[in-house]
């Protein structure tokens, strides 16, 4: 007899969760109350884990409680430190249609992420309230968390988590100028997943389209090929076949793209007194605004023993850097997890006789971050730098707080910012348009090549689809063009450098530019 064709997954979330209170941020501050945990049933199987140390797709916690997905079964406890906790196990309340379909699960700040087997996200809210309070939604995406749902990017087990930054538990961040700012009442939210061969960083936002276009530039310009990566509280933590480790901390809102509810600003803010919070920030611009470009890769020492590929990084207080990362190993033999802090210089271990959650990686002493790269990007660009005089630039673009992709290019044209060349153009070989840096090169017109460095982010997009990278459909981006700090200091001795720095930076070390990228061009405005 014939055989049937196998059914085509779903193309939508399962259809009982309720519309839910995930897509309010920020909710009330976390609490960890027990209210209604007696009322949950008690696992009574014998497979939990004693302790949840680690963060992985079938473990995690928060301050307050622990999470295991145990079989198809979610289950939960009140969180202890130091001595095994001896409450027990519980079910985790949810619509009766998500029982025994989740694959996998991640938590931050007071969300709880799950997936089912064809990678539809649900999200559990209020997970560091009394669990009455908690409850489910399938809503994700643009506009504004109302989107009816969005599929986890990605294929890999170990490669993804939810990232949380709200304005009650981690309160602030910084840029690269170590400049602290405040998260706003819409919290920062993200799953970040490696996707392809390791080396792409794509993220889901459940503000964002749900198109698969947004990535975090990864490291070592986007090549690095991560195995592993867990995320927290806007840090995110990679892992390479060889033990290599960077950490990063990133998100749209805080890396130049969301100009409409963030002020940007590619220009040194030194001087300028730190804005008590999101609202004066933005509204004050006698504050010091975001400085760009995002912050990079740092890259994390190696840990001295034996590892697997669960790694973890986790929230231990309000503030800028207070992360904890945590691998997965053993010392001696001994089951447990090496931890440091984000800045500590080295590692520690911490026994605990877990059974193991990851698989065994090589660790060499030495640093093999390069032995496994991605080719670089296939896109050459060049494109003409136009004149300015008169023209609007990307820093009053934001400035008044309109990214690009939502002004009229005509606005643009009438203003002069693409009408005549100025005989300087700019060229960029392998651009990635997920990196936040790349060198670029300047020809001057007597064909002088002046070394520069490109910064971008990514343009906001509400509304509509794109694909990931760039294809024939533009892809709008903000940037600054930046001469190197010794080549600008020294300018005097190079008089092409001089002129160009005069006549088009402005005097400037760095400049504001908006730019269109396809894969076969390159405007600059």
């Amino acid at each position: 007899m014939p055989v049937a064709a196998a059914a085509a997954p779903p193309s939508q979330p399962v259809g009982c969760i309720p519309f839910g209170t995930a897509q309010l941020p920020p909710g009330v501050p976390s609490g960890g109350g027990r209210i209604g945990l007696t009322n949950l049933p008690v696992f009574t199987g014998d497979n939990a884990p004693a302790s949840v140390e680690v963060r992985t797709p079938t473990t995690q916690f928060n301050r307050f409680s622990d999470f295991a997905l145990v079989g198809r079964d979610l289950l939960t406890r009140p969180r202890t430190t130091g001595a095994p906790t001896a409450e027990p196990w519980r079910y985790v309340p949810m619509p009766e249609c998500l029982r025994g379909r989740l694959a996998g699960i991640s938590l931050d700040d007071d969300e709880l992420v799950a997936v089912d087997d064809n990678g539809w996200i649900y999200t559990m809210d209020n997970a560091s309230q009394d669990p009455i309070l908690w409850n489910w939604t399938s809503a994700w995406g643009s506009p504004l968390w109302f989107s009816p749902g969005q599929q986890l990017p990605g294929e890999n087990g170990n490669g993804w988590a939810l990232s949380v930054s709200s304005p009650w538990d981690n309160q602030t961040y910084t840029d690269i100028a170590g400049r602290i700012h405040y998260v706003g009442l819409g919290k920062m939210t993200m799953i970040p997943a490696l996707t392809g061969d390791g080396s792409r960083i794509t993220f889901a936002d459940p503000w964002l389209p749900n198109d698969d276009s947004y990535e975090i530039g990864g490291p070592l310009g986007g090549r690095f090929r991560s195995i592993s990566l867990s995320a927290a509280g806007s840090t995110t933590f990679v892992m390479n076949r060889y033990g290599d480790m960077y950490t990063r901390s990133f998100d749209f809102d805080s890396s130049g793209s969301d100009s409409v509810f963030f002020r940007y600003s590619w220009e040194s803010q030194a001087g300028k007194p730190t804005a008590p919070g999101l609202v004066a920030e933005t509204i004050d611009r006698s504050t010091a605004a975001i400085q760009l470009p995002a912050p990079d890769w740092t890259h994390q020492p190696k840990i001295p023993g034996a590892i697997t590929s669960a790694i973890s990084v986790n929230s231990t207080g309000p503030g800028p850097g207070q992360r904890e990362l945590r691998v997965e190993g053993s010392q001696g033999g001994v089951a447990g997890f090496w931890h440091k802090d984000l800045a500590a210089p080295g590692w520690e271990f911490t026994r605990t006789d877990a059974v193991r959650l990851g698989t065994p990686v090589d660790n060499p002493a030495a640093d093999r971050s390069n032995d496994t790269l991605a080719p670089p990007a296939p896109w050459h660009l060049t494109g003409s730098l136009p004149a300015r005089n008169g023209a609007i630039d990307g820093q009053v673009l934001m400035d008044i707080g309109l990214p690009y992709s939502v002004v009229d290019p005509r606005l643009l044209d009438s203003a002069g910012s693409h009408a005549a060349p100025s005989g300087y153009r700019l060229s960029v070989a392998h651009f990635d348009p997920a990196a936040t840096s790349r060198k670029a090169t300047v020809t001057a017109p007597d064909g002088t090549e002046i070394p520069v460095v490109l910064h971008t982010a990514d343009g906001l997009r509400l509304f509509g689809t794109r694909g990931p990278g760039l294809d024939a459909e533009p892809r709008h981006l903000v940037g600054a063009i930046e001469v190197p700090r010794d080549a600008f200091d020294s300018r005097g001795d190079d008089p092409a450098l001089e002129s160009f720095v005069r006549d088009w930076m402005r005097g400037k070390q760095i400049a504001a530019i908006t730019l269109s990228a396809t894969d076969h061009d390159l405007v600059v405005r």
